[in-house]
């Protein structure tokens, strides 16, 4: 089987985030959010993936290649105008369909904890034509909930309902299925989206289209707020960091071998520090805080519920309070805590 991963948008709800980074390459527990999607992938043996790219499409490419450090081989789909998530996969369908089998698609900022084997047994037994995952949502306001009959089938959609009144309900996580008959009905070039146009058609013809309910982690990191709720489910195990790089020195104390931690520096639980990363002397990193590679935290310094990514120098005696900061800053602010900011470099 093989799959496809949705790497081409801007990101515009992570602003200002996505000023530094693409989106695809935010880092949760200093992992690219792409990259644990290669590794779950390649986990279930889908070794053979189309990438999308549209904005900061040069980043992505460069950070992964040809996918042979992660085990994997990519080939790129550069759109100069997006065409939407159908309309990308149906440019890229003579690969995706070349065995005429199965093929899947995930966006590339899902966190998501979900069998992928048993999904596929699920849209096999069921003859599938279209097989979408669900989570369960408590508010799907920012959602569409599918409706089911008791075989699981999609009899229809509710967009983005509000004033939801209805519980607990099963809203797209992401995670699609498909066989080639699906995307190859999508007319090539056009710009054309999975959830307001192919699905709903498909359904009110009454094609085969299955969702597949999980009540695994599910995370779309779409804005700010699911961004903190990653990182902070990742610390805690509750979320799926796949093959990471750090260990857990001590219960909820995650530290990268190469990283060097003065003796008299504080790692207070739930924390991570990032490779090459160098902690002086009775610095202090703590409350959720996780720290980037290749990083500098001076002397006295104090890293509250903060987010550090890569490169990040804090200069002694300084103090961030719940901030994010990307990659490459330099914070000096030695007379007065930094509270609440997010700080971007300049690319």
């Amino acid at each position: 089987m093989r799959g496809m991963i949705m790497a081409a948008g801007e990101g515009t709800r992570l602003r200002p985030l996505t000023y530094a980074r693409p989106k695809a390459l935010v880092p949760v527990m200093t992992v690219p959010i792409m990259e644990n999607i290669v590794k779950w992938l390649k986990k279930h043996g889908i070794t053979e993936l189309a990438v999308n790219l549209h904005y900061l499409g040069n980043d992505i490419e460069n950070y992964f290649g040809d996918g042979s450090k992660f085990g994997v081989s990519i080939t790129y789909l550069h759109e100069e105008q997006p065409h939407g998530t159908a309309g990308a996969v149906r440019l890229m369908s003579d690969f995706l369909c070349e065995p005429n089998d199965t093929f899947l698609v995930i966006g590339c900022d899902e966190l998501i904890d979900l069998d992928l084997d048993a999904m596929l047994r699920f849209h096999k037994e069921r003859n599938a034509l279209v097989t979408i995952s669900l989570a369960w949502v408590d508010d799907p306001s920012e959602f569409g909930v599918a409706q089911l009959d008791g075989d699981g089938r999609i009899i229809g959609f509710v967009e983005k309902p509000k004033n939801w009144t209805g519980g607990r309900a099963l809203v797209n996580s992401g995670v699609y299925l498909l066989e080639p008959d699906a995307i190859k009905r999508v007319p090539y070039g056009s710009t054309y989206d999975f959830g307001k146009q192919l699905f709903p058609e498909l359904v009110a013809e009454g094609a085969p289209i299955y969702g597949f309910a999980s009540e695994g982690y599910w995370n779309d990191i779409g804005h700010i707020g699911n961004y903190w709720e990653a990182n902070r489910s990742a610390l805690t195990k509750k979320a799926p960091i796949h093959d990471c790089p750090l260990v857990e020195v001590e219960p909820a104390i995650f530290v990268h071998p190469t990283a060097q931690i003065s003796e008299s520096a504080r790692l207070e639980a739930p924390c991570a520090v990032g490779a090459q990363t160098v902690i002086e002397a009775n610095a202090c990193v703590r409350n959720g805080s996780i720290i980037g590679d290749h990083c500098v935290i001076g002397s006295d310094a104090v890293i509250d519920n903060s987010i550090l990514w890569s490169r990040v120098t804090v200069s002694p005696k300084t103090v961030l309070q719940g901030c994010i900061v990307t990659d490459k800053c330099i914070v000096h602010a030695p007379d007065e805590p930094v509270r609440k900011a997010i700080l971007v470099g300049r690319r």
